[in-house]
């Protein structure tokens, strides 16, 4: 199982392949990239693959 970030993983895999992948539509692969999100993408040794956002709780002003 290895664990990386979603930037990294666009490195080795085409968008819509990574889309499909996590069940998303390419088009929010896109947004998730523009926007900055922390998202984390984890291949496990079954091949299965799954994303998590990484993100502060409770009332967080982003960071300017």
């Amino acid at each position: 199982m290895k664990t990386i970030p979603l930037t990294e993983y666009l490195k080795e895999k085409r968008q819509a392949e990574v889309a499909a992948e996590i069940g998303v539509t390419p088009a929010a692969i896109w947004q998730m990239v523009r926007a900055g999100r922390q998202v984390q993408v984890t291949v496990h040794d079954d091949g299965r693959v799954v994303a998590h956002e990484i993100k502060p709780l409770g009332k967080h002003k982003a960071a300017a």
